[in-house]
């Protein structure tokens, strides 16, 4: 982190509302008393993800590196083509893959960050943020990948350093929470403490033939 501006985006990404499936591999990994290392591990996995971890903070980030600041280059750039990975009918790596709650809460954090920023915060981001409601339709809605790629690319980070800042952005809250989750143990696990109500029929209990599943691996 080089400025204020980069601390108050970590800030922005820690909180509660914008909490994912990171957020939620790290406190399962960790809940049973599992070492923290587990959660970093299990989230750095899931930060992984072509959609909305590193592969698509990358992607965004060299688009708007390269990007002049002019809205039909950006409307192009960015516009949502189906992901050669996933096979996703329509992706703009940094947009889209959010609810409407965490949309609005990265919009927010993006107009924090540019109300707050210093003048080398506010090239790109503030460019997006004065033509989203134009983009948007384009690309789908910010999402905390592409959040990040804006602030990166007006600080001017590589490739690299930016996949290892996002990398610690997300992956710090992810530990915060899988250290609570470990605290608490299972007896107070959310998983534990909800009811939940299956319809249909309980199916009937199978008997395990423990030489048959040794075959099967080859233990025998």
């Amino acid at each position: 982190m080089t400025c204020d501006c980069l601390q108050r985006l970590a800030q922005e990404l820690a909180e509660p509302v914008l909490f994912d499936e990171g957020v939620e591999a790290a406190r399962n990994a960790c809940v049973a008393g599992a070492p923290l290392a587990s959660a970093a591990i299990t989230a750095s996995a899931w930060y992984s993800n072509p959609l909305t971890g590193v592969p698509a903070l990358r992607h965004c980030l060299e688009l708007l590196l390269t990007l002049p600041l002019q809205l039909p280059a950006w409307q192009i750039a960015l516009a949502a083509r189906p992901h050669p990975e996933t096979r996703d009918p329509a992706v703009s790596p940094g947009f889209g893959f959010c609810s409407p709650l965490q949309a609005a809460a990265v919009l927010g954090a993006a107009q924090r960050l540019h109300r707050f920023g210093s003048d080398s915060c506010r090239s790109r981001l503030g460019f997006f943020l004065e033509h989203q409601s134009t983009i948007g339709p384009h690309s789908g809605a910010l999402n905390q990948a592409g959040l990040a790629a804006l602030v990166f690319a007006d600080h001017g980070f590589d490739l690299d350093r930016g996949e290892r800042e996002f990398l610690m952005l997300r992956i710090a809250p992810a530990l915060v929470a899988a250290a609570q989750a470990r605290r608490g143990g299972v007896r107070v696990f959310p998983f534990f403490s909800e009811e939940y109500l299956y319809e249909g029929t309980r199916p009937p209990v199978r008997k395990r033939d423990l030489e048959a599943l040794m075959h099967e691996v080859g233990l025998d």
